[in-house]
């Protein structure tokens, strides 16, 4: 039996041939077979990614019956290189290099005898060739190991800190900075918890990550990520393609683009041209009728535009989103989205700006972020939105409030940094404009009950004492 994304592959006891999709659907890669070829076949199911070869490896252990597999070769959606799954695995097999990190405990000889064999008994084709092949093809009963049994690593210290449970934020400059802001409070606040896919995840609720000034075109993640630039072009193309390729469930473009014969990009275009104010340039990607019946079901499932003055603002809803490897081609899509909306409407790019329900990084990347996170001193000091304070002291602590364009809008006064905190903090998006402010009112506090001088961003003058003679 299958032990890893055993809800997500057709399996049958007895011998026969793998069949691995890539992002075609397999079940209906399945349904396509002839009777007499759906006999032959033990597992049919998809690939997504590099890091699922180790599932099949895991799998196909576990199922030595398995003795042949049929890659097809047309089947993914991205023909990046290196974010080609199918490629990926052809490489493996034939030359036994590893394109991707083991998350299995195989020694050098398991991986060398998969290797080997499959080697030998692996095909690529077309998908319009592969009723033909197996039709002419025999199915033999033999195992091909008589190793049953894989180790997983084992992941220890796993520690949550305890949180305000949702509503996290992240706020920053480029896409680059928000990633590591999002994935350092994962990784310390995500609760652990099992997945729809046979490893655990660490999860945090409503999650918003919201970038200010990202250049589409020099994408700053590319710069310390795997991630590269032709991988986020064909990812940012597809989101506008009306298209979508056969056997592929669904496509965030065709969705966006041919919603049942909508275009909702140029619906939420025409919207907000002639109502610049208007609240419903909106596109939906979640279809209840089809949505409801199946598990592969789009993760981001919500646009919504904004114009304030002359900004336009992009809003989206992910009900799910793997921050590691899927956040960086979300961000990226919609800023391309942003882009056609403000050269259509002749707008200026405002913030882009995601809102995660189930926000996690999964069990097979639990060590890489961490080395990534390690690797990179993530810093959640940011610049604050509301404006600025000027602090003096004189016959009480005077604290005046500036907006960042250096306007006048607000004075308090007091005595004590506790009674002013309470009046400021209204004032304050952000945690470490909270500290500096609670910093620089507690050395006016002192100065002002000591009879200091006090000057914001320097340190206090303390009188000198002299020293006592014995």
């Amino acid at each position: 039996m299958l032990k890893y994304y055993k809800n997500r592959v057709i399996f049958k006891e007895g011998f026969g041939v793998g069949i691995i999709t890539g992002w075609k659907n397999c079940h209906k890669i399945y349904q396509s077979l002839t009777e007499e070829n759906q006999k032959k076949v033990a597992s049919c199911g998809q690939l997504y990614s590099v890091d699922g070869i180790n599932y099949i490896l895991a799998n196909g252990y576990l199922n030595p019956q398995i003795n042949t597999y049929i890659l097809l070769k047309d089947s993914d959606l991205y023909k990046e290189e290196k974010a080609d799954s199918i490629s990926a695995f052809e490489q493996f097999l034939n030359t036994g290099v590893l394109p991707f990190t083991l998350k299995f405990c195989f020694s050098k000889e398991d991986l060398q005898k998969y290797q080997e064999y499959f080697k030998q008994h692996f095909v690529v084709l077309l998908k319009k060739d592969l009723n033909s092949f197996l039709s002419s093809f025999s199915v033999f009963p033999e195992n091909w190991t008589e190793k049953k049994e894989i180790q997983e690593h084992t992941i220890t210290n796993i520690k949550q800190f305890p949180s305000e449970i949702t509503g996290f934020s992240v706020r920053a400059e480029k896409v680059k900075d928000a990633y590591e802001r999002a994935l350092k409070l994962i990784d310390v606040y995500g609760m652990v918890k099992p997945s729809s896919y046979d490893e655990k995840q660490k999860e945090l609720i409503n999650l918003s990550i919201t970038v200010k000034n990202e250049d589409l075109h020099k994408p700053s993640i590319v710069e310390n990520t795997k991630i590269t630039e032709r991988e986020i072009e064909h990812y940012v193309e597809s989101l506008l393609k009306k298209q979508r390729a056969m056997d592929i469930t669904y496509t965030y473009g065709n969705r966006f683009r041919d919603f049942k014969g909508t275009d909702q990009l140029e619906y939420m275009v025409n919207t907000l041209k002639q109502e610049p104010y208007s609240r419903r340039a909106v596109a939906i990607l979640w279809d209840p009728i089809l949505d409801t019946k199946t598990k592969e079901v789009p993760c981001l499932n919500l646009y919504q535009a904004i114009v304030q003055g002359e900004t336009l603002h992009l809003l989206s809803y992910l009900r799910s989103n793997d921050v590691y490897d899927g956040w960086p081609k979300n961000i990226y899509g919609l800023l391309k989205i942003q882009e056609y909306l403000c050269d259509a409407l002749h707008y200026q790019k405002g913030y882009v700006n995601t809102i995660t329900g189930s926000a996690h990084i999964y069990e097979r990347n639990f060590e890489e972020v961490n080395d990534f996170l390690g690797k990179h001193k993530v810093s959640f000091c940011e610049e604050e939105e509301r404006g600025y304070f000027v602090i003096e002291v004189g016959e009480e602590i005077v604290v005046q409030l500036y907006s960042k364009a250096g306007v006048f809008l607000k004075e308090y006064r007091g005595k004590s940094a506790s009674a002013l905190r309470s009046l400021c903090s209204f004032h304050v998006s952000n945690m470490d404009h909270a500290m500096y402010l609670g910093e620089e009112l507690a050395k006016a506090e002192m100065a002002l009950k000591w009879n200091l001088p006090y000057v914001q961003d320097q340190d206090l003058t303390l009188p000198k004492v002299k020293k006592l003679e014995k």
